[in-house]
This record gives structure tokens, C-alpha cells and sequence, in this order.
């Protein structure tokens, strides 16, 4: 783990770019495997890719094993599940048309929904500014989400659609891990060598082990075969899985470095400037992604709502 004081701004550059670059690659291959429609199944075995890069680094001695009694392995299953339906969520909303930038249009009102589940699970009141910061985030995704149709019936049908209910499923699955993850205490990471590192490979590989039986049982295995059968490019397809799968385990690794690294303000900033990279990415190296005037405002007034909030809530005030 790179230290805070040790940290180089040669180090932050290559830290930042190496997190925005996969993040966008993870987004970039999610929307080529499109191809194989069973969304369940394509998340649990992106998580599964994630084996090949942790796996070695334990074998080597590169990185402490995780020390791991059944009691923990219990501890962890509710952040392990919240983080499936998180990632589940996530994909199923992107494998709707035009569901990629949808999605996190959606996902840019995390802050809305964090805010909201601390209230009512924690009863933490947000400070003022940090309150009012929340304003242009609902504006912002209501109006790129409606494309400025402001009225009730436009909302009613564009709000409840399946993109932006798994999208909403997913903003709220991950909330609520972040709320339990808080609860692990520094005494039960380190008895368990459960870095930041660890910690994300071992949810990952446990959320992969949940999801597996919900891809075999909503999109038996039979179904799963036959359209991977059917694929004109298998190898390709094969490749471009092992890459997406790759660059999301990556992307998240490198953002734990980065929280590491930096303080809660730039973490923040960096964290939503990076739904921008995402909504170029989207926009010059896939299909199917529409950007119109009023998407492109609504996203503007969101993301400007997202800087201000990690901003305030970061300085408590």
C-alpha cells in the first residue's frame, strides 16, 4: 500500500490513470459482451477473472494470504452479498439499450442514496452545505434521465424502467456495504489480513461464489451453453470477457491504492470526476450510446452536484 506521505505527484499521475483508464475499459468490453445476454452470468464470471490476478500474488508471497475462520467468512457474507446485487445490478442495467451511460447517470446519485441510508440506518444527519449539495444531483440525473421532460408522467416511465431500477438497486446495495464494511474493526482486519487489498479480492471471490447459483438457476446452465454455442466469435468473446473482467478487478484495486494515497478530498473529486472519462469512453468507443443536448446538461449539473457534495462532506460541513 502506497503511504500518504510517500506518495509522489509522478506516483498520484500514474495512480490516477491507471484507475481511470480501466474503469473505462471495464465499461468499454462490459458493453461488447452484450453479445451474450445473460447479464448474471456475465457478472459472476467477471468477478471470477479477478482470481487470476490475486491467486498468484498469494502463491508468491507477494501479498499475505487472508487468515480466514468459517466465524469470519460468516462476518463477511453480508457485505459479500451486497456487493453481488451491486455488481449484478450494475450489469444487468448496462446490457439494456443504451444502458451504459443510463446506468451511471443513475449511479451519479450515490451520493443521494448514501445520504439517505445513513440517515435512516445510522442517524447521521448531513451538515448544510453537504445537504444542499444534493439539489443538482436529483436535478441533474432527473433531467438527464428525462432528457428535460420534467413532468410527472415522463419521470413516472423513465425512472421506473428496468435500467434505472437496477441501477437504483445497485447505488443501494453498494451504500449499504459501505455501511457494514465501517462496522469491521481494526482488530479483525489485521488478525485476518484483511487490507484494503485483501479485502477486495475476498468480497469479490465470495460474491462470485454467491452469484453463481442465482446464473445457473434464473439462466440454467443449459441456456448459458447453448448461447455460448451459438456465438459467431467465441475466442473473441472469450478475450474480450477475460480483458473486461481484468480491468474491473484492476480498477477497483487501484482506486483502493488511491484511497490509501490521497485525503478524503481529492479521493472524492478524482471519484466523481471519473463518471466524466466514463461518458467519453461510452460515447467514442461503443454503440448505441446516445449523447443528446439535454443528457449532456443533466450529467454536467449532476456531476457539478457530486464535486460540491464530496467537497462538503469531506470537510463536514
Amino acid at each position: 500500500m502506497v503511504g500518504k506521505d510517500s506518495t509522489s505527484p509522478l506516483m498520484l499521475v500514474v495512480l490516477f490513470t491507471l484507475w481511470y483508464a480501466f474503469n473505462a475499459g471495464y465499461n468499454v468490453y462490459n458493453a461488447s459482451l452484450k453479445v451474450f445476454p445473460l447479464p448474471i452470468a456475465i457478472a459472476t464470471l467477471q468477478l471470477l477473472v479477478g482470481v487470476f490476478y490475486a491467486v498468484p500474488l498469494w502463491v508468491l508471497g507477494i501479498r499475505k494470504v487472508p487468515k480466514l475462520s468459517f466465524g469470519d467468512i460468516v462476518t463477511l457474507l453480508p457485505i459479500a452479498f451486497l456487493n453481488a446485487a451491486g455488481h449484478v445490478g450494475a450489469v444487468i442495467a448496462m446490457f439494456q439499450v443504451g444502458g451504459g451511460s443510463f446506468t451511471h447517470v443513475i449511479k451519479a446519485s450515490e451520493p443521494v442514496v448514501s445520504v439517505i441510508l445513513g440517515l435512516i440506518v445510522n442517524g447521521v444527519v448531513p451538515k448544510p452545505l453537504t445537504a444542499i449539495s444534493l439539489l443538482p444531483i436529483t436535478y441533474g440525473v432527473a433531467y438527464a434521465s428525462t432528457l428535460g421532460n420534467l413532468d410527472v408522467n415522463t419521470m413516472s416511465k423513465e425512472l421506473t424502467t428496468k435500467a434505472a431500477t437496477f441501477a437504483t438497486v445497485s447505488n443501494v446495495a453498494f451504500a449499504l456495504r459501505s455501511i457494514l464494511r465501517k462496522n469491521l474493526t481494526p482488530e479483525f482486519k489485521f488478525r485476518t489480513n484483511l487490507d484494503a487489498s485483501n479485502d477486495h479480492a475476498v468480497t469479490t471471490f465470495l460474491s462470485a461464489a454467491l452469484l453463481a447459483p442465482l446464473a445457473f438457476y434464473y439462466e440454467s446452465g443449459d441456456a448459458i451453453l447453448n448461447t455460448y454455442n451459438t456465438l459467431r466469435d467465441q475466442q473473441t468473446f472469450l478475450v474480450n470477457l477475460f480483458i473486461c473482467g481484468m480491468c474491473f478487478y484492476i480498477y477497483n484495486e487501484v482506486q483502493n491504492i488511491v484511497l490509501g494515497s490521497l485525503g478524503a478530498v481529492p479521493t472524492a473529486v478524482g471519484n466523481t470526476l471519473k463518471r466524466v472519462v466514463i461518458f467519453v469512453a461510452l460515447y467514442f468507443f461503443t454503440e448505441g450510446e446516445t449523447f443528446p443536448t439535454p443528457k449532456i446538461v443533466g450529467c454536467a449539473i449532476a456531476i457539478s452536484g457530486c464535486m460540491a457534495f464530496a467537497i462538503f462532506d469531506s470537510k463536514k460541513i
